[in-house]
């Protein structure tokens, strides 16, 4: 008799690798695109575009987490004149909703990783290098 195998839940710590593998990836996408851009004409574009990206990921986010109204709540904390199913579900939607959009965090921080560095390259890294040589 054959046994059915059963998908084992990964480990946090391979979970957490994995997910910062991705990020990485993602940003290097972002970032390496954004660079490349830079030395065409119309720049402005593909900065006016990250930017709505950005914005459009974060508002997604929120709008889909309702909020994070539903972040940390317990039964205790919910109406009492709401039954326990009402309750319980109420509470699920809202861990569900987490899971479901961790992927836009990715995006997301992609994006504020890629403007934090040209940030710094345009008025950090200048202010230092022209404060140690005067």
């Amino acid at each position: 008799m054959l046994e059915k195998s059963k998908k084992t839940p990964k480990k946090p710590y391979t979970k957490a690798v994995v997910t910062l593998i991705l990020l990485i990836l993602v940003t290097l996408a972002v970032f390496l695109f954004y660079r490349l851009m830079m030395n065409f004409p119309h720049f402005e574009i593909v900065l006016i575009a990250y930017m709505v990206l950005s914005v459009a990921f974060v508002v997604a986010y929120l709008i889909y987490n309702r909020g994070m109204t539903r972040r940390g709540v317990t039964p205790e904390m919910l109406p009492d004149d709401w039954s326990e199913e009402q309750k319980t579900e109420f509470i699920e939607d809202g861990i569900r909703r987490q899971k479901k959009s961790r992927w836009m965090i990715l995006p997301i921080f992609a994006f504020l990783f890629t403007f934090a560095i040209d940030a710094m390259e345009l008025f950090v890294i200048p202010f230092f290098v022209e404060m140690f040589t005067k």
